[in-house]
Order: C-alpha cells, then sequence, then structure tokens
C-alpha cells in the first residue's frame, strides 16, 4: 500500500465509523466508486473494529504516563518525564508539545482515540485482518501490539520487567489533547506600574476590608455560637420528649395485653385446649376443640375487637390455637427466628415482637398485610401459677399509634424523627426517607404506598456517589456504612453532633440520638444543615456581600490612581517591542510566550523568569540557560535573539520560535521510523551536539521531547536541538555558575548509568548514550525502559540491556544499525563511541546505504504532518 492509498483508506475509515453500521457499506460503496478492492478493504477494517471492545480493554490495562509535548514550542526548557522532574527546577522548566494526528491508526489520529500499547491485538482492532494478511509490517506503520479504544484518555502498557521476566519494552507514547492555552498578559513589561497599583489598593483595601472584616467575624462568630447552643437544646428536648412518650405508650400497651391474658376464662380455655391436646394431638382436633372457639370469644370480649389476631403455643413450641378461619397453622411450629422471643415468654417475661414485616412461614401461615406489624408475646398460667403456653397478641393498632408518635414528633418541629433497629433499619414511616424513596404498592391494592419502602426496609446509611440512581442507591444500602447517628444509637449509645454529617438522604444535618435498652430500639432526631444555621448564613452572605462591595471600590480607585503611571512605565519597558500572542506554557522556571516583534514582524518566544522562582538560585540558573544557548550558533541550535533584565529586575530571554513537532510526536504519529530517517536526523543532533562539546558544554537532557522536526523544503527533515536548562560546562566558572545541585536531573528513562552514580560528574560521552535512547525510540517505537518505581527504573538502565528493537519492529534490523545502537547506549562510557564527532563520521559512512530524500520527508510530512 503506498502513501495514497493509505491516506484514502484512512479518510474513509474515519468517515465511515462515524455513521449507523446499517448505512456503513452504502457510504464506502458510494466514495469509492468501482475500485471494488478499496470498498473490500476499508469494510474489512470496519467488520473487525469493536470500539466498545477496545475501550473496555484499555480501561483494564496498566499504563505509567508519559506527558505529551505541544504541537508548536520553543527553544526553551520542556518539562522532563520521571521522579526528578519534581526534584530539580530546571528539569521542569519549559513547553509541552501536544501531540496531534495524521494517520486514522495511531491512537492520536483522533481526539477521542487512546492507545493501548504493548498487547495483543484483539478482534476489536482494525488492523487485526490487515495484520494477519501481512506478517512484516511497512516503515511507519504502528508497532505490533498497539489498539485502539474510543473515549479513553490515554493509554495503557505493560511494565518492563528484570531479566528472563521482561518480554516487552513499554507503550510509545500517550495520546492527550493538548492543555488549553491561558490569554496572554497584556502588558507583562509593566510591573512597575503594577506593584504601585497594588500599593495603592493594598493600603485601601486595608483601609476598608479589615474593619469590615473584625466587625463580621466577630459577629458571625457570635451567632454561629448561639445557633448550636439553641440547636443543641431543641434536638436534645425533642429526643428525650419522644422517648418518655415511646416508652409511656410502649408500657400501656404491654399491661393492657397483659391483663388480657390473665382473664380466667383464657386462661381455663387454654388450660383445656392443652390437655385436649395431651388425649388427641392432631391438628384437627385442635381445631375443632370448643377450648379454640373459646379463646377466640375471650380475646374479642375483652379488646372490643372483631379483627384481633394471636397465636397461641404449647411449651414445646407447637402451635395450638389461631385466629385464622381455617387454622391452618394450628399444628405447626414456631419459626427458628421466632425461638427465641417464645423462649423468653415461657420464662415469664413479656415481650414487645417487632416492628417487623411478616413473611410467609412453612407451617401454614400467610400473612394478610405487607405493612409492619408490632404483637406482645405474654406468658399464659395456669391455676397454680405455672406457665403453660405462650400467646401473641396484635391486630389493636399498637404499630399505627406508635408511628404516629414519631409522625407527630417531625410534623411539629420541622424534624426528622424516626427509630432505627440495632441492625440500622430505620423502624418508623418518616416523612423525609418516605418522599425520598418511592415504592408501588402490591398489585392488589390500588394506590402506591409510598411507607412501604421506608418502615422496617430501609437501612439508614449514608448513599454517597449512589444518591442520583434511587434503584441502585436502594439495593446497596446494605453493603453502605451507617450514617453518623444510626452507628452511634444502633450501638447502644446516645449523644449528639452539631457538626454536620450527611443523613439517609446525603443530606448535612444535626442530629441527637437515644438508645431505649427496654424496648431494643434507637431513637434519632435530625435538622438539615441550612434550616439550623439559617440565621448565621444570612449574617455571613451579608458580611461577604459587603466585603466584596468596598473591595470592588477600592480596586477602582487605586486603578485610577495608577492609570498613568502604568502608561508611562510601560513605555520605557525594553520589553515594549513584543507583542503577546499567547500563552505557550509554563515551566518550572518560566513562563514562556509567543510573541510578535513590533517593527519587524518576526514570530519569537519569550520566556520571563516566573515570580515565584525570582530567587538567586533560580536566577542563577536562568542566566545560565541564556548565556550557554547564546554561545551556541549551530543551525540545529535553537537561536537566542536577546536576554536581559527589566529595570524592576524582570530576567527575560528572547529566543527563536520553532515550528513543528518533537521526535516524540513523530513517533505518536506513524510509529518506528525508516531506517534512513533515523541515520539523517541523529546525524543532524550531532551537529548540535558537537559544537557544544567542543565549547565544553554537555546537554545533560537529549530526548525525543527536547528535538524539533520540521520540513525544510530543500533539506527535507530539519532537527533542532533545545532546553540547555540542564547544560553543564566541563570546567565551570565559578564566576558564572554558582547554582548548587546535589542531586541528578534530567530524563531518567533517557539518562545514563554513570549519571545515576555520580550525578556532579560531567562526561560529554553520556550525550551519547542519550543519542542512542533516542535512535532506540526511532527505531522501535518504543523508549528503551520504563518504569513506574524509580529503583526498578534505576535498577534497569544500570543492569539490563533493551529488548532488540527488531522485536518491537516484527523485522530483522541490520546489524550495522543494531550495533550502532547498542554501541551508543553501552553501560561503560569507555564502550561508547569517544566523541559526537566519531559518532557522526560513523553516521555519514551509514547513511548512504539507508537513503531518505526529500521526497520521502515531504510524503510522511503530507500524511502526518498535514495538520501543521
Amino acid at each position: 500500500m503506498d502513501a495514497d492509498r493509505y491516506a484514502r483508506v484512512r479518510d474513509l475509515f474515519l468517515a465511515a465509523d462515524e455513521i449507523g453500521k446499517d448505512r456503513q457499506y452504502e457510504f464506502v460503496a458510494s466514495q469509492c466508486g468501482d475500485d471494488h478492492e478499496l470498498i473490500a478493504e476499508v469494510m474489512s477494517l470496519l467488520d473487525e473494529h469493536d470500539m466498545e471492545l477496545a475501550r473496555i480493554e484499555g480501561d483494564s490495562a496498566k499504563q505509567p504516563t508519559i506527558p505529551p509535548a505541544a504541537t508548536e514550542t520553543l527553544g526553551g526548557n520542556e518539562p522532563s518525564t520521571g521522579p526528578a522532574a519534581n526534584d530539580d527546577p530546571t528539569a521542569a522548566d519549559g513547553l509541552q508539545s501536544a501531540a496531534a494526528s495524521a494517520s486514522p491508526f495511531l491512537p492520536s489520529a483522533r481526539p477521542d482515540v487512546a492507545a493501548d500499547s504493548a498487547r495483543p491485538r484483539g478482534p476489536s482492532d482494525p488492523l487485526a485482518s490487515q495484520k494477519r494478511k501481512r506478517p512484516l509490517r511497512r516503515e511507519g506503520q504502528p508497532p505490533a501490539g498497539q489498539s485502539t479504544a474510543k473515549g479513553v484518555a490515554g493509554g495503557t502498557a505493560q511494565v518492563t520487567q528484570h531479566g528472563s521476566q521482561r518480554t516487552h519494552a513499554s507503550p510509545r507514547y500517550e495520546s492527550d489533547s493538548p492543555r488549553p492555552r491561558k490569554p496572554p498578559s497584556t502588558g507583562i513589561w509593566q510591573t512597575r506600574a503594577k506593584r504601585h497599583r497594588r500599593f495603592n489598593s493594598g493600603w485601601l483595601w486595608l483601609a476598608a476590608i479589615l474593619p469590615t472584616a473584625m466587625i463580621g467575624w466577630w459577629t458571625y462568630s457570635k451567632v454561629v455560637e448561639s445557633m448550636r447552643k439553641s440547636t443543641a437544646n431543641e434536638l436534645a428536648g425533642v429526643v428525650d420528649s419522644v422517648r418518655i412518650s415511646v416508652d409511656r405508650f410502649l408500657d400501656d400497651q404491654s399491661r393492657l395485653a397483659r391483663s388480657w391474658s390473665r382473664q380466667p376464662e383464657l386462661r381455663s380455655a387454654v388450660t383445656g385446649l392443652i390437655e385436649a391436646k395431651a388425649q388427641d394431638d392432631s391438628a384437627e382436633s385442635l381445631r375443632q376443640s370448643p377450648h379454640a372457639a373459646a379463646i377466640r370469644s375471650q380475646l374479642v370480649s375483652v379488646s372490643q375487637l372483631d379483627e384481633i389476631k394471636y397465636v397461641v403455643w404449647d411449651r414445646t413450641g407447637t402451635i395450638i390455637a389461631s385466629w385464622l378461619e381455617d387454622g391452618a397453622d394450628v399444628g405447626g411450629n414456631i419459626a427458628p427466628d421466632g425461638a427465641a422471643n417464645l423462649n423468653r415468654a415461657l420464662r415469664g417475661e413479656t415481650v414487645l415482637f417487632g416492628p417487623e414485616i411478616l413473611r410467609a412461614e412453612g407451617n401454614g401461615f400467610e400473612p394478610e398485610t405487607d405493612q409492619p406489624v408490632m404483637a406482645e408475646i405474654m406468658p399464659v398460667y395456669d391455676d397454680r401459677d405455672r406457665v403453660i403456653a405462650a400467646i401473641l397478641i396484635r391486630g389493636f393498632g399498637v404499630y399505627q399509634d406508635y408511628d404516629n408518635l414519631f409522625r407527630q414528633a417531625s410534623d411539629s418541629g420541622g424534624l426528622d424523627v424516626y427509630a432505627v433497629s440495632r441492625s440500622g433499619v430505620m423502624l418508623t414511616n418518616s416523612p423525609a426517607a418516605s418522599s425520598l424513596i418511592r415504592q408501588p404498592a402490591s398489585d392488589d391494592t390500588d394506590i402506591e404506598s409510598e411507607d412501604s419502602a421506608v418502615a422496617c426496609q430501609l437501612r439508614v446509611t449514608d448513599p454517597g456517589f449512589l444518591l442520583g440512581d434511587t434503584a441502585i442507591a436502594n439495593s446497596l444500602r446494605r453493603t453502605q456504612p451507617l450514617t453518623y447517628a444510626a452507628a452511634g444509637a444502633s450501638s447502644g449509645r446516645s449523644g449528639s453532633r452539631l457538626t454536620p454529617y450527611r443523613n439517609y438522604a446525603g443530606v448535612p444535618v444535626v442530629g441527637a440520638w437515644r438508645w431505649v435498652d427496654d424496648w431494643d430500639m434507637g431513637i434519632v432526631v435530625e435538622r438539615s444543615t441550612s434550616s439550623a444555621f439559617a440565621t448565621a448564613n444570612i449574617v455571613r452572605f451579608g458580611f461577604v456581600s459587603l466585603g466584596l462591595m468596598l473591595s470592588l471600590t477600592a480596586l477602582i480607585a487605586a486603578a485610577q490612581i495608577a492609570k498613568r503611571t502604568a502608561l508611562a512605565q510601560a513605555a520605557v519597558h525594553p520589553l515594549s517591542r513584543y507583542k503577546l500572542i499567547t500563552e505557550l506554557g509554563s515551566g518550572g522556571m518560566g513562563v514562556v510566550y509567543r510573541a510578535k516583534h513590533n517593527q519587524l514582524g518576526r514570530d519569537t518566544a519569550l520566556k520571563v523568569l516566573r515570580g515565584d522562582r525570582d530567587n538567586i538560585e533560580d536566577r542563577l540558573r536562568f542566566d545560565r540557560e541564556a548565556k550557554l544557548a547564546a554561545s551556541l550558533s549551530s543551525p540545529h541550535t535553537v537561536t537566542i535573539y536577546d536576554y536581559g533584565r527589566s529595570d524592576e529586575d524582570e530576567a527575560y530571554c528572547v529566543m527563536e520560535f520553532l515550528k513543528g513537532i518533537t521526535l516524540y510526536d513523530v513517533v505518536a504519529r506513524s510509529g518506528f521510523q525508516h531506517y534512513g530517517r533515523v541515520l539523517f536526523v541523529l546525524r543532524q543532533i550531532c551537529d548540535s551536539l558537537g559544537e557544544a562539546h567542543q565549547l565544553g558544554l554537555v546537554h545533560r537532557d537529549v530526548k525525543p521531547q527536547n528535538v524539533m522536526l520540521s520540513l525544510d523544503a530543500s533539506v527535507g527533515d530539519w532537527a533542532v536541538v533545545f532546553d540547555f536548562g540542564l547544560a553543564k560546562p566541563l570546567q565551570p566558572d565559578a564566576d558564572a555558575y554558582q547554582t548548587a545541585e546535589t542531586i541528578w536531573a534530567g530524563t531518567p528513562m533517557y539518562m545514563a548509568p554513570e549519571r545515576y552514580r555520580e550525578p556532579n560528574k560531567i562526561d560529554p560521552r553520556s550525550d551519547i548514550y542519550s543519542v542512542g535512547c533516542i535512535a532506540y525510540f526511532l527505531l522501535a517505537g518504543r523508549p528503551p525502559f520504563i518504569e513506574c518505581d524509580p529503583e526498578s527504573l534505576f535498577a534497569l538502565v544500570l543492569t539490563e540491556q533493551p529488548i532488540s528493537i527488531g522485536v518491537h519492529r516484527d523485522a530483522e534490523v541490520p546489524v550495522e544499525i543494531a550495533d550502532l545502537v547498542a554501541r551508543c547506549m553501552a553501560k561503560s562510557v569507555d564502550q561508547r563511541f569517544a566523541t559526537v564527532d566519531q559518532l557522526a563520521a560513523h553516521l555519514d559512512a551509514l547513511i548512504p546505504h539507508y537513503p531518505w530524500t526529500v521526497d520521502d520527508a515531504r510524503t510522511w510530512w503530507r500524511i502526518h504532518g498535514e495538520d501543521l
């Protein structure tokens, strides 16, 4: 496939991928005409392509991040990757270059497609079928193992392993959209006027704001303190009042039920039924016994309720009588989860059952309601005061009255009052919870019941991120932690909290709670933070608004005072000759702008020392970078136009504005490179470094991100080396280079081994090692080493050899080229080329055997650089 056909396939693939599956063939056929081979090739890619599967595959993998570089950058410092970027200010200085896209089969081809490198191709890869048809890939195509995933911000990769465990190097790059450019400052040279304006606005602001702030803070703190005390008293009073009401109510209901169970007629009927069971223990005999009818009659009589419900158990746990007309549960045994309460009743205790939603049991009982119920389980005594049975009585409105106590407390004070069990389940129908969680009633009712989704079903937990989806939140609440109040109450403690916490609806609240040990339940009272501290919020808003208005007044006044001074200062500033176009980026030390010379109309890169780095050490570093770069004249080294300081001691540097893309982006766009192109670019890098070494300077941060590549009409590829922020002289001048470095600086994956061992030792052959790493990167499409853990990366660089380039290219690499890279990257400095000039001579001998013409360069830039 030639370049034009490749571009044609790419454009058709991207266009067809944006439309529906059912219309893709029609669209491709309309665009290809009679070229059936082209139709088949594009449709093959589309059929093999599964974007969703690729996205899932990309999400599941792990890749160390390599930051992208800017599309257009300059001859300033570029941020370094790796641990040293944070240790040395100069290592992270400069701009990043955004990897633009031109190939449909690379992660950077589209802004919504990301890389998934160093992994076998799956059916989701649009090149999978092409890979099977053509085992050996053409130069410039993406390396094996690369797949695409739509909507993923970054690629994934394997981490380089040690020794025999290593099977593949890590990925080449990460696709990412460029960082948004900040608008340029309209007058960075007006520093003196700005300082004058800041001085005037400062004292005006202090005069207006300071008294207001002090009074506002004192008033607000007093209001908050008063509101906290008032809220604490209110919550404590309500929760104690509800506790007393609940205790009194349940105690009354318990005494009433006990009085019924002690009626002589009822006791006699139960005794007779037990004696009848001793004669005939069949279920039918128990149902037909007149004693069973006497029990029903007696309970209806004492309760005055025709729908009174009851169950009677003998001491063996067998049901001997119940309220069911057909007596379906008679003869059955008590459910296992109710055995504990039955045993307590048979020991003579009165047990409160519920609130609880009844469930169907295997003994024939079917619940008649889906609402919570409460009941009393009491012992039944014979004439000699021996417990002979236990009876459960319900259906006389205990739960409804109990629930109304909490509802009335909630309605009267605008509070949220509810009861919780020891497991943190809400026992009452909180109005706030009912409105939050709605659930349709059962099919046999005509209305919807909000309460059915709350009482005895809602676990009082903080829904967290699940709040937006009620269905998911309800189903997963059992795994979420309890709210602060529910956790305190269910653990058997009483207390309060005036620091806001989130309730079951995710709303910030304050609250108080009490545990009622007699009835095994907790009572919670909560109020929303917004209503609890509404008065304090009003006071705060008033003072903040007043402060903003006073600040605005002070700033306007200060601006008027400094206006004339600003105009006068700007006219004489040395940078007034430049018009700022846009801010290109901010590095470890400087902010870089794209600027245009007012008289010459030439684009330049204007770098200004950041205000927060304006100290002696950083000034010396800034001076060193400018002076070192200015001393170089190679056409393959960035050019320095101007450098100096303003009257206000602002350090600035005006540099050549470089257009093009970095070598990092070249690989990101088209994968590993042609042998001839790599040799051609390396030869130009050697020209730049050779001049620097002859002047006694070592770059120390040679990497793909610090080499800009562009298209020259007569030469073809044109490489320029920049970022001399870490450069060091072989014999430092004590008067000119007074910067202290006690740690190594640079980009770890491109640093020579000796740089790790002796950071302060300067050797030109360290740059030769880095050139070898660039050669490896361009030939293989991946860095030689990469690790997330710094110690592991250091160990790889110091002891391991990189994966063979041929593994990444799926092809044999010429021996002379592999030997060139291996010699540059030798662990021992003595095994490398002695000088850059010697390396350049070796490249001159190889270049004729691997030609890379101007036409070759133009073809690559037409396909992969059309957006520049």
